[in-house]
């Protein structure tokens, strides 16, 4: 019975956190938002960021890139 609870625990607070980042994202991706960041990072800091940010993207999407490839 406390395993039940345990597991809907984690789940739950796998949702709050995956929405959390997923509003964020949403946050960020905002043209203020965008503007504010690179005027407080400054642009060499901004556009390093935002490259490791999109090929951290590429190397999470590979996989499904692959698997889209290969279906006919």
């Amino acid at each position: 019975m406390f395993g039940f609870f345990r597991k809907l625990k984690r789940i739950v607070v796998g949702v709050i956190l995956c929405a959390a980042g997923y509003g964020l994202y949403k946050l960020l991706k905002t043209d203020k938002a965008q503007e504010s960041l690179f005027d407080f990072l400054g642009e060499d800091n901004y556009l390093s960021i935002l490259d490791k940010v999109r090929l951290a993207g590429d190397l999470l999407g590979w996989p499904v890139e692959f698997i889209r490839a290969l279906l006919p």
